[in-house]
């Protein structure tokens, strides 16, 4: 039984079939980082270096060329261009059945089950297969937004993260400031831009925000200090409450003035009138004189009339021929 084993590794290797290390099947990562995915086998060392494809499993008839290695050098016609300057093996490696691939700057889209397979030089082929996952992160940012009335309102905004994170804005005490969910979008490339605002109705000197991803153990926090927009907020409501007095006192004082103008002007001249009738009537019926300029004043006025309507009639008459 023994020879019959060491007989059948013995053609294995023989025939030039490689046997397929132990390695991870699925490999987490960060956009913007770098990965590499693992990809080795056990051959043996006077075997001369094989042909390595590493391709994207897609959709459709054909794979996507990742990287392509043949007779010692990269060939770059059928790699996709979506990977061109990021991908590369480990050239001093490879003579050790090490022909794992190394992505840099990473991707959202980068996501997907990827193949390495070897081909050697008597066509024997060996392949294995290795899920990438990218997720995404980012500090989050904190900020007042608003100091209106007395209140101060700041938002806490993290972009790009994948899967949806969690968001909470807690006071220099430890408690949650807001039961509400927070305000999620999925942007075209697949992760989520996560926003929450909070109104704060008492001073607080501090807040904290957190964001975090609970299946995946990753956070990230942003803190604020607020005593100097309290103060500020403080004062602006001071001084609009002064000035809404101040203008409200101004204009009480200067329609006090105007009213009490007005009725002393009316009085002085209802007093002129009552002087200037009293004159009249006490002297004016025993003065000719007097008498006389007020006939020729009324007599003057009754010839303007006349003169007045005779144009009219002229011109009336002028524009009807």
């Amino acid at each position: 039984m023994y020879f019959w084993l060491c007989f059948v590794v013995g053609a294995i290797l023989f025939k030039g079939v490689s046997l397929a290390q132990a390695q991870p099947k699925q490999v987490d990562a960060f956009a913007g980082g770098d990965i590499i995915l693992p990809c080795t086998f056990n051959i043996p060392a006077n075997k001369d270096i094989p042909t390595v494809e590493w391709s994207k499993v897609v959709e459709g008839p054909k794979p996507v060329i990742v990287f392509l290695y043949r007779d010692g050098c990269e060939i770059f016609g059928m790699k996709d261009p979506d990977f061109e300057y990021r991908t590369n093996l480990i050239l001093r490696q490879l003579q050790y059945g090490n022909y794992s691939l190394r992505i840099s700057e990473l991707k959202l889209s980068d996501s997907g089950t990827y193949q390495c397979l070897i081909i050697q030089k008597n066509g024997a082929k060996e392949q294995t297969q290795v899920e990438l996952v990218v997720d995404s992160l980012s500090d989050p940012k904190f900020s007042v937004v608003s100091t209106d009335g007395g209140e101060v309102t700041v938002e806490c905004k993290a972009l790009c993260w994948k899967p949806a994170p969690f968001m909470t804005i807690l006071d220099d005490e430890g408690k949650r400031l807001s039961d509400e969910q927070p305000k999620q979008e999925q942007d075209p490339r697949g992760c989520y831009n996560t926003k929450q605002n909070v109104t704060l109705l008492k001073p607080v000197n501090r807040l904290v925000c957190r964001v975090e991803q609970t299946g995946r153990n990753q956070s990230k926090v942003a803190e604020i200090l607020l005593p100097g927009f309290w103060k500020e907020s403080q004062s602006a409501a001071i001084c609009l409450s002064a000035a809404g007095t101040a203008i409200g006192c101004l204009t009480s004082f200067t329609l006090y003035r105007l009213i009490k103008k007005r009725s002393s002007s009316e009085g002085r001249t209802q007093l002129q009138t009552a002087t200037k009738s009293d004159q009249i009537k006490g002297s004016g019926s025993s003065d000719p004189f007097i008498q006389q300029s007020m006939a020729d004043n009324k007599l003057n006025s009754m010839t303007e009339e006349k003169q007045t309507y005779n144009q009219n009639l002229k011109l009336l008459n002028k524009s009807s021929s």
